[in-house]
């Protein structure tokens, strides 16, 4: 039963352009992986962990809950660690890449979260993080909200981050060189609708695999692979349309030494950005 679980996931993975263009995202962040240490933070999207794997390197796997633990253990033929009060049970200078993937908005304090991946982090690594890119007024979002298809629905502490949130989240430890959006409005509002199908299907997300999975979701799985034929050729145009804003973040990070940056302070006691909306640029006087 468990080989045929993987099998699924595998092809439901090929019939995913949201994940496989997440995978393949990530991919091109890591780089070159040949005899490096590298640790994975997943929700749970066993399919993804082994494809990364496929990079070469020496991986290991943490997860912040039960469920994702159980999810991936279908696809990982190894030991996977659940985070214990979001703490990484690793030496420091461990790892050359830490690789979140989706998993940072499941952390209830994801600032000291990211400390812990500096931590664990070698002087010269990198932080990769895959997330959903924060955008509460648009189609997709109400989508979203309509069909209860939102991260936080699913046990998320947040919705996604904008791109300013990760920077002030990263800033005190890490240099950001690279940040890429991508996956536009279009493609993800037919993607929810989408989701929503297939939410009448299984309860879970399809990539989410409860513990003892059965027959039971082995026929969903192959009810989803059929009809994600039917949507698959207008997603794929869609995808297409890259002037369209992206709903999806991807972060690279390098490691430098951990200092807090303090934003500077007037001497009233307002920041540079407060004050500069009050005053005519070139002169002190208040307008």
């Amino acid at each position: 039963m468990d080989t045929e679980v993987r099998i699924w996931q595998e092809k439901l993975l090929t019939r995913s352009i949201r994940r496989t263009r997440k995978l393949d995202q990530i991919k091109r962040a890591i780089g070159t992986t040949m005899n490096l240490q590298l640790l994975e933070i997943s929700e749970g999207d066993g399919a993804i962990s082994t494809n990364l794997r496929k990079l070469g390197g020496s991986w290991k796997t943490a997860v912040p809950s039960k469920s994702a633990a159980d999810s991936i253990n279908y696809s990982l033929n190894e030991p996977i660690t659940t985070l214990p009060n979001e703490q990484l049970p690793f030496e420091d200078h461990t790892f050359d890449r830490v690789v979140i993937v989706d998993a940072l908005k499941h952390m209830e304090d994801d600032y000291t979260f990211l400390h812990e991946c500096h931590r664990v982090l070698k002087n010269d690594g990198w932080v990769i993080i895959s997330e959903t890119r924060r955008f509460p007024f648009s189609l997709t979002a109400l989508l979203q909200q309509a069909f209860s298809l939102t991260p936080k629905k699913h046990g998320a502490f947040r919705n996604g981050y904008t791109a300013g949130e990760l920077f002030d989240k990263l800033k005190d430890g890490f240099d950001v060189p690279e940040t890429i959006t991508y996956s536009n409005g279009a493609f993800e509002s037919i993607a929810t609708l989408a989701e929503a199908v297939q939410k009448q299907i299984t309860t879970l997300p399809y990539w989410l695999i409860r513990e003892n999975a059965g027959k039971e979701e082995l026929n969903a799985f192959r009810k989803l692979y059929n009809l994600s034929l039917l949507p698959f050729p207008m997603l794929w145009i869609l995808s297409k349309l890259e002037f369209i804003p992206g709903h999806k973040l991807l972060i690279r990070s390098r490691r430098r030494h951990w200092r807090p940056r303090l934003q500077p302070k007037l001497i009233d006691g307002r920041s540079i950005a407060e004050a500069a909306i009050n005053t005519k640029i070139g002169t002190a006087a208040p307008f």
